[in-house]
């Protein structure tokens, strides 16, 4: 499956959002992540967010399946 990753911000320096994506990356080793490009389709396009404000901008992102991961 190909994954694109949006990150939010960052506002949240209590959540590390990068260290969720290689987790899921070794979780997932058959996917493939990569930056979120856009009009690119995506089977999953992952945004991950520090927050619930979900401020991430995925204007221009495609996806088959959208899903935000967001920190407390």
């Amino acid at each position: 499956m190909r994954v694109g990753v949006k990150y939010c911000g960052g506002c949240n320096p209590r959540y590390d959002r990068v260290a969720l994506v290689h987790r899921l990356m070794e979780e997932q080793p058959q996917d493939c992540f990569e930056p979120a490009v856009p009009g690119e389709m995506y089977d999953l396009l992952l945004v991950v967010c520090g927050c619930q404000a979900q401020c991430a901008d995925i204007q221009g992102l495609l996806g088959r399946t959208i899903q935000y991961y967001c920190g407390q």
